[in-house]
């Protein structure tokens, strides 16, 4: 295990089970922005309601950010990481079961509580198994199966519901991930942190100690931002492509997929920027991909066209996914790998927190405006703008180790 090609070949196989996980959770997760059409319809729910469903799973998905980091932390990420692919698929088999509203707030609320821990978790595998030179491609890669996820995962729940409906669609869904767990229980073996060369040790923070630390603030409050906008248009797009372009269900996942699929590779770009060339100046791949998605969903708004709403989704897509790895990597690099998931929980906790408030501030003032979805695009606007001017105050890369070496030190003494 301790020789070199061993450990390549355990990095790999690490890394290439997380992205089979972050694949199926993308696609459990967005089931419901699709499958909200037709039981939209089924239950007569209004735009609001809509939104209440949705954000009903971002809420405990919320809570369990930071709760699903700190456990990793203390018993390692493969437990942690196996009992949520197992109670997201049960959860996800029993939303097909949904016979109203309040039966469908209930079982997405618990479904989050199940994949909750799931994020900060992953990201403690990759701490546990990568050096730090190599954590944002690693990284980039997991974001990238989620993106991958996403662009299938829309085509595929769009067309199990057309062949069938939703209801089996969900059960479909949560036996996958039942069949996939066994995989994990058998392959999945995170590599100790013995595997990884140190440079010296750093002493494990607690989530209130992570709080005290500006730079993880900064990066909550920035991912907060980036999220309204990845969670607001993933919860709204679908309905607005049908409802407002007047594309049936199959046209509407079929364009979905070209801006996934960009996003996709700006992801895999910005891992290897990253990398090689941007440590210690990340918050400038923040900056510009957050500008260049504020312009894109300014002039997606203006758009006459299909045409020219696919290309600003695109570009606006390609911005976002810039800043959100920029984001989630900074605490792959300076972050010490045993106070990982507490640290990233945090992080996480602003994104899912964006999870509960963005689709339904979206519902509502859609509904306030007379099914205008104007108003609802430019809140994804000021969310980004946040994240604009609170990454330009990020600190550098010595900066930050210099602040996180002083907090550890007083925690020591």
């Amino acid at each position: 295990m301790d020789t070199p090609a061993a450990y390549r070949k355990h990095k790999t196989l690490i890394l290439v089970l997380l992205c089979f996980g972050w694949f199926i959770n993308t696609f459990d997760r967005i089931a419901i922005n699709i499958a909200v059409i037709p039981i939209s319809k089924e239950f007569g729910l209004t735009e609001t309601q809509v939104g209440l469903i949705i954000s009903s799973f971002f809420l405990s998905y919320a809570i369990m950010q930071p709760i699903g980091g700190s456990l990793a932390d203390r018993f390692g990420s493969r437990k942690v990481i196996l009992f949520s692919i197992i109670a997201w698929s049960i959860f996800t088999i029993i939303t097909g079961m949904a016979w109203s509203f309040l039966s469908l707030i209930t079982f997405r609320f618990i479904f989050g509580i199940g994949e909750g821990s799931f994020p900060a978790a992953s990201q403690v595998s990759l701490a546990e198994t990568f050096p730090q030179k190599e954590r944002a491609r690693a990284k980039s890669l997991l974001l990238a199966a989620g993106k991958v996820g996403g662009v299938l995962g829309t085509l595929v729940i769009a067309t199990l519901i057309s062949q069938f409906n939703w209801h089996l669609m969900f059960v479909i869904l949560g036996f996958a991930g039942l069949i996939f767990a066994i995989f994990y229980w058998k392959y999945f073996h995170p590599a100790g942190k013995q595997m990884v060369p140190k440079k010296g040790h750093r002493e494990k923070i607690s989530f209130k100690q992570a709080l005290k630390i500006p730079m993880l603030w900064q990066l909550t409050v920035i991912y907060f931002g980036i999220s309204i906008v990845s969670w607001g248009s993933q919860s709204w797009m679908p309905s607005y492509l049908v409802k407002v372009r007047h594309l049936d269900l199959l046209s509407m996942g079929a364009l979905e997929v070209i801006p996934k699929v960009f996003g996709l590779i700006a992801i895999l770009v910005s891992g290897w920027l990253l990398d090689k060339y941007m440590v210690g100046r990340e918050k400038y791949l923040i900056v510009i991909g957050s500008v260049i998605g504020i312009i894109s969903l300014y002039f997606f708004i203006q758009a006459p066209s299909i045409t020219y709403v696919v290309l600003f989704g695109t570009l606006a897509n390609i911005g976002v996914c810039f800043a959100l790895t920029a984001t989630l990597t900074m605490p792959l690099k300076y972050i010490a790998s045993s106070s990982m998931g507490t640290a990233t929980g945090m992080v996480y906790l602003g994104g899912q927190v964006a999870g509960v408030i963005a689709p339904t501030a979206m519902g509502f003032m859609i509904q306030q405006f007379n099914g205008s979805y104007g108003a609802g695009f430019w809140f994804l606007i000021a969310a980004l703008g946040i994240s604009l001017l609170v990454g330009m105050t990020l600190r550098t890369h010595s900066d930050v180790i210099n602040e996180l070496d002083i907090k550890l030190n007083s925690k020591a003494e």
